[in-house]
């Protein structure tokens, strides 16, 4: 009796712990995929769902064997009795089933299914292959495509993250061909990347509109872009730190920002919104303050204001509790900028920093002949409205070919 339970016990052991025996791994499928069995990678890399299908766990590997099904069903390498429609839709059941376990490359993938995003994606891989990178050139990207991006990425020191907005993926192809200028000029520099990063501003009236930002961020820059808008300076006052854009395409959805019809109050809140770490995704941020002064040294073209505020985000709006602009950002508080304030204006405090005065923009704004819209008495807002208003009047801004 007593072997007898140590034969039952050791068979439920092997029954329970021996993959090999519950299902085919990724790699076992994977060899007879490149190997052309195609039936035969297609049993076992449904095989290797088990698990996941059945409820017991989902990982990494599950997923990968879920994208191999669909790839396999949208090349038409199996079931080939159903029309290409039908495995089209079997393929985007499995792509869905796997995103909505959690997985970002299956997420990743539903987007590269939408019209829009086909034709970039096919660029992005014939793109990838010439830089190297050991991908397949069949239009329909998997895994190889996913982890080649993520590469080179890495190597061009960006965020890690997959894109997916059409937006995304021709940021991704900019980057991408700028690599490849890189590549074939024998050049050691980083071009794969914008060489700074701003936040801009719609301001304007009557379908002439004009983008306010920082006069620092747009000089010596070769082109600005923000994802497919093209923009060329208008006019700059370094001075004040301000500089308008203009472009011949205005997206609809963009609004114009309000101005209030006089400057704030002491110790009043801010909110200020802009896009300072701007990676594929490219999704702005918020900063709560205070200002802490309106004036420097008697000078009331720039104002102090406190919050938590990343490099990058000159040019972004510092934003009233009525949802009113009172100020753009100039200069983050750092340790240097906190001496030279300390030599010219006579102050300054921790986490202190610098914005153009509403006073300074309605000025620049006049002497460039732009109208725009100033509200006279508003009602206050809250802060999901006021954050929900102001990314319909700002944009981010990329700058390339600085030095």
């Amino acid at each position: 009796m007593k072997l007898f339970i140590k034969i039952l016990f050791f068979f439920v052991f092997i029954l329970f712990f021996n993959k090999e025996l519950l299902s085919e791994d990724f790699d076992t499928a994977k060899k007879y995929l490149n190997n052309k069995e195609y039936d035969e990678a297609y049993k076992n890399f449904n095989s290797c769902t088990n698990e996941c299908i059945s409820g017991i766990n989902c990982n990494k590997e599950h997923f990968m064997c879920m994208l191999e099904i669909g790839r396999m069903l949208e090349q038409g390498l199996v079931e080939k009795d159903l029309s290409k429609e039908q495995r089209t839709n079997k393929a985007i059941f499995w792509y869905e089933y796997c995103s909505d376990k959690k997985s970002k490359k299956c997420a990743v993938k539903i987007a590269t299914l939408k019209p829009r995003n086909k034709f970039i994606v096919k660029n992005i891989q014939e793109k990838l292959f010439d830089l190297g990178y050991p991908i397949k050139r069949d239009d329909i990207p998997g895994i190889e495509t996913f982890d080649a991006i993520e590469k080179f990425q890495k190597k061009e020191q960006l965020p890690v993250e997959l894109p997916n907005e059409p937006e995304e993926w021709l940021k991704l192809n900019d980057m991408l061909t700028n690599a490849l200028a890189n590549k074939k000029n024998n050049e050691n520099t980083k071009i794969g990347k914008p060489s700074d990063y701003s936040t801009g501003i719609w301001v304007g009236k009557k379908n002439k509109f004009y983008v306010l930002s920082a006069a620092h961020f747009v000089n010596g820059c070769t082109k600005i872009r923000s994802n497919k808008l093209s923009l060329r300076v208008y006019k700059i006052d370094n001075f004040n730190d301000l500089a308008l854009l203009e472009s011949d395409e205005i997206n609809k959805n963009n609004i114009s920002a309000e101005f209030p019809s006089k400057a704030g109050v002491e110790n009043e809140k801010i909110y200020v919104f802009g896009y300072p770490r701007q990676t594929i995704l490219g999704k702005g941020e918020t900063s709560e303050g205070e200002i802490i002064s309106l004036t420097l040294k008697g000078d009331r073209s720039k104002i102090a204001i406190s919050g938590d505020l990343h490099i990058h985000s000159s040019g972004s709006p510092v934003i009233n509790k009525k949802g009113l602009i009172i100020g753009t950002v100039h200069a983050k508080s750092s340790l240097w900028k906190k001496v030279k304030e300390k030599l010219k204006f006579g102050v300054t405090s921790e986490g202190q920093n610098l914005a153009i005065s509403i006073y300074t923009i309605k000025s620049f704004l006049d002497e460039s002949n732009v109208d725009y819209v100033t509200l006279y008495d508003p009602k206050n807002k809250d802060r999901e409205q006021i954050i929900s208003k102001a990314k319909k009047y700002t944009i981010p801004l990329e700058c390339w070919g600085k030095n």
